[in-house]
């Protein structure tokens, strides 16, 4: 039995469903995955790190940002929503 080849994504289609879905998904070198939920020690330690690295970066222009925030690194081609992240820059934001 042979698998069914999966139907590669322009990052502006993964964005449209972005949109419309109520679940997360990753983007890969054009491939969408649907992201798996957490748990509630994953959870407890995402605050924690996201609580250290606010305070350790205190004074600094840089923010601490939790799961909501789809980043995307041009790069690779990855768009994800890590636990946390940082951002020193300023942001640039992905729009349809």
């Amino acid at each position: 039995m042979t698998l069914a080849a999966r139907q590669r994504y322009s990052f502006t289609e993964y964005l449209a469903l972005e949109a419309i879905s109520p679940v997360r998904h990753e983007f890969c070198d054009g491939q969408v995955w649907a992201m798996a939920g957490g748990s509630a020690s994953r959870a407890a330690i995402a605050v924690n790190v996201a609580s250290l690295l606010r305070e350790g970066l205190r004074g600094r222009p840089c923010r601490v940002f939790g799961s909501d925030l789809r980043i995307r690194v041009r790069a690779t081609g990855l768009a994800t929503y890590p636990d946390v992240s940082v951002a020193c820059d300023a942001l640039e934001l992905d729009r349809l």
